[in-house]
């Protein structure tokens, strides 16, 4: 039985809006999701007998008190230095609605931020890069044969994504213009990228491969060996030569993806390629 491992957690310091880290972390499929995550099982879970108050801070209405942010940070898990950040810009909103000083909170805020390379992004920018079915639906749009049908997607997805993950995907995409209409009303692909790696932090893109990596895993099980090719090679490779091996895999995915990269195919693949280190330094006592 393969072992189940967690995916990699999300950072509030990954969003540039604290709204958008609550609705992703707190309602992982979307916002207007018909699934167990809702506003109502989240909000019992804080302690609400109403989802009222808590959907009044999602939706921008009013800030949250200072019980509702340890509630949060207690449900969420969110570690000491977060949910100090989140404290801070509650307070910048409120006094920032007062018309008071903020000096002093941006200061803090900053402090907090020192040292961190990571760029913000919004709510959906974020679920398009770290959702590895993003990518998989907007590839599966443009195949031929393509039916506009959640039914259809899931199938033809082999049951790997919910028919709501599939909605809140389209609708993103369809916001972000990743996606859109023909003149006879058809769904195409407007871009052909969603963002790149230097715009998304380091959470999103771990989250990405944790997905992939894990639809290969269960690739090894349900497809046979004519579907799928799985090769490894344990090797010994010198330190000074690691950034000309990675040089040289990210060449070979731009020609095998040149070579057979088709617009004429009704079947999506993925290839996954990892280059990691076995070993680790140990220190003689």
């Amino acid at each position: 039985m393969r072992e189940t491992v967690e995916q990699p957690r999300i950072s509030l310091f990954d969003f540039d809006d604290y709204r958008d880290y609550l609705v992703k972390v707190g309602m992982p499929d979307g916002l207007y999701s018909h699934t167990s995550n809702n506003l109502q099982s989240w909000a019992h879970r804080l302690g609400y007998k109403s989802p009222s108050s808590l959907t009044m801070v999602i939706k921008g209405q009013r800030s949250p008190s200072f019980d509702m942010l340890n509630s949060l940070a207690e449900d969420l898990e969110m570690t000491m230095k977060e949910k100090q950040y989140l404290t801070l810009l509650v307070q910048l909103e409120k006094a920032t609605k007062k018309k008071k000083d903020t000096k002093e909170i941006l200061e803090k805020i900053a402090e907090l931020n020192a040292g961190s390379t990571s760029i913000s992004l919004g709510l959906k920018e974020f679920s398009a890069i770290s959702e590895w079915y993003f990518l998989a639906i907007k590839q599966l749009i443009s195949t031929p044969n393509f039916i506009e049908d959640e039914d259809w997607i899931f199938k033809k997805l082999r049951k790997k994504v919910t028919p709501s993950q599939i909605r809140n995907a389209l609708n993103i995409m369809t916001e972000m213009e990743t996606i859109g209409r023909d003149e006879n009303g058809k769904l195409i692909v407007l871009k052909e990228g969603l963002l790149t790696t230097n715009d998304v932090p380091s959470s999103a893109i771990k989250r990405h491969h944790f997905g992939m990596i894990n639809r290969a895993l269960e690739a090894i099980d349900e497809q046979s060996v004519k579907e799928r090719q799985v090769t490894s090679v344990t090797m010994k490779v010198k330190p000074e030569d690691v950034d000309a091996a990675k040089k040289y895999i990210f060449e070979f995915i731009k020609d095998f993806n040149e070579k057979f990269s088709t617009t004429e195919a009704d079947d999506l693949y993925q290839l996954n390629m990892q280059f990691f280190r076995h070993t680790r330094e140990v220190v003689k006592h």
